[in-house]
């Protein structure tokens, strides 16, 4: 094999084997120099020992200097700029979504969410030691630990084998009959895709009922809203199966933990579920205050090496994502995107390197402008966000006053229903699904939900008061090349 440089060298290579001194596999530089280089350059083939085959070689260029030079060792970056720009890079990483370190306690709970961990945690070891069927139902907005604190609690049984966790995002499923070959498929340890035949309830029941690995199968079922269907059959099945109660058992008992981002279910499910005598226990949620998202923030803080934010732009920080939602996301997005800020501001000016500084009142402020700024919220959003905006548009044309989300989500209905191009464009929205946009668009100030005064309100976003956030100019510049929505925003500016 004959290797080509890019260009001509300028003085003789020499090929030496340092097999017996070389043993950095990981460090492959390219075969192929970049530029001419200066200095002579060496062939250093890297043989492979300790009975590895000697056909695993490396080739590494390295540099070669007269014996009256001495080999200096390779640079180490030692200047303030580089261990600043270290520290900044840690204290993002704090804030990433998906970062593990959360500080948890040893009884397996979230910070702030103490008393709804406890529940979970009591619920899970009461129905194991008690050999019994049971459900969990619970509720809340997005962003408030919710799911974090039930795998928390499930974590604690990942090693147990008389217990097989089962867990499913329901919004992923196509349609909401798939669950039970989705969990079949998890039960049989199996990729869903493998089976040539759509597994359904009978499968599902056989199996459970005749398995004898383990005693308890707790299914996880995130986004259970998303298994509605006119007549809740999958849904009451599922309750059905993990009921003490209920005259189908299994032999294998089932704990069933079912999470939904709305109250909603409740409404609409448990009627059914009394009348049959099959009520899941309850854990609600409620969004965080902003002490809550400011002691979470401390925490994450706690044993970092240099204070990364001024008291008053942390405060301000948890006051800005406690009214927009109570989304603990949100707290942390802003918090990675200040600390961002101040790490671009200090590579451009020319100050002393060796002081972190920190995250001002003005950054955060810089960064919540520019993150819930409507226009660039508008353009970031679906077709179907944005006929929702220009259906609230339509709807405050007739009611300029007093509109709740519910008679907005019964307005929406009967323009989808009225309107059958829309339905097949858009497709049907539960009102589960239609809380959780209003509640992102809220998060992205393209809305304004306000309670009407009443403290039970507070939390319940189907009673509040929605408004449009967005100016009409703004609306029309974000629906062009939308021709439907155009022209139904057409007609509403023409009532002006």
């Amino acid at each position: 094999m004959q290797l080509t440089p890019t260009s001509t060298p300028t003085k003789k290579r020499t090929i030496r084997d340092i097999s017996n001194t070389f043993h950095d596999i990981d460090a492959e530089l390219p075969l192929t120099p970049t530029k001419t280089p200066n200095k002579k350059q060496v062939f250093n083939f890297s043989t492979q020992q300790d009975g590895e085959p000697s056909c695993k070689r490396k080739l590494v260029f390295t540099p070669t200097t007269p014996s009256s030079s001495p080999v200096k060792p390779p640079l180490t970056p030692k200047s303030s700029t580089f261990r600043k720009t270290s520290i900044y890079s840690q204290a993002k990483a704090l804030f990433q979504r998906g970062s593990k370190n959360e500080r948890t306690n040893d009884n397996l709970q979230l910070p702030s969410r103490e008393e709804e961990a406890s529940l979970i945690n009591n619920f899970i070891l009461k129905n194991l030691e008690t050999t019994q069927s049971n459900s969990l139902y619970i509720s809340g907005p997005p962003g408030t630990g919710k799911t974090a604190q039930v795998n928390l609690s499930l974590s604690k049984y990942e090693s147990d084998k008389r217990v097989k966790i089962v867990r499913i995002n329901c919004m992923t499923l196509r349609n909401p009959e798939l669950i039970f070959h989705e969990i079949y498929a998890s039960l049989v340890n199996q990729i869903s895709i493998s089976f040539t035949k759509k597994k359904t309830y009978d499968d599902f029941y056989q199996v459970v009922d005749s398995c004898n690995e383990f005693k308890h199968i707790v299914l996880f079922l995130d986004e259970l809203d998303s298994l509605l269907t006119n007549n809740q059959q999958v849904l009451f099945k599922l309750f059905q199966l993990s009921s003490s109660q209920c005259k189908v058992s299994t032999r294998t008992k089932i704990i069933l933990i079912g999470i939904s981002n709305t109250l909603d279910l409740n409404n609409k499910f448990l009627p059914k579920l009394f009348t049959n005598n099959m009520i899941p226990e309850s854990v609600q949620f409620l969004p965080y205050s902003a002490a809550q998202i400011k002691s979470i923030i401390l925490a994450k803080v706690a044993d970092f090496p240099t204070t990364i934010f001024h008291p008053m732009a942390l405060q301000f920080c948890c006051q800005k994502a406690a009214s927009i939602s109570g989304d603990l996301r949100k707290a942390f997005d802003i918090c990675y995107k200040s600390i961002e800020l101040v790490e671009m501001e200090q590579r451009g000016e020319s100050i002393d390197k060796s002081i972190v500084k920190p995250v001002l009142i003005s950054h955060v402020a810089k960064v919540c402008a520019d993150s819930f700024s409507t226009k660039m919220a508008l353009s970031s959003l679906s077709v179907l966000h944005k006929s929702i905006l220009c259906q609230l548009f339509n709807f405050q044309l007739i009611k300029p006053d007093g509109i709740t989300v519910t008679m907005f989500f019964d307005y929406y209905q009967k323009q989808q229903q009225d309107h059958q191009m829309l339905l097949n464009l858009l497709g049907g929205v539960k009102s589960s699904e239609f809380l959780e946009i209003l509640t992102m668009l809220e998060s992205n100030n393209c809305v304004v939900m306000e309670s009407l005064g009443h403290k039970n309100n507070n939390h319940d976003n189907s009673k509040k008061v929605i408004k449009l956030n967005v100016d009409y100019d703004e609306l029309v510049k974000s629906i062009e090349g939308i021709g439907f929505l155009k022209k139904m925003l057409k007609h509403s500016r023409g009532a002006l």
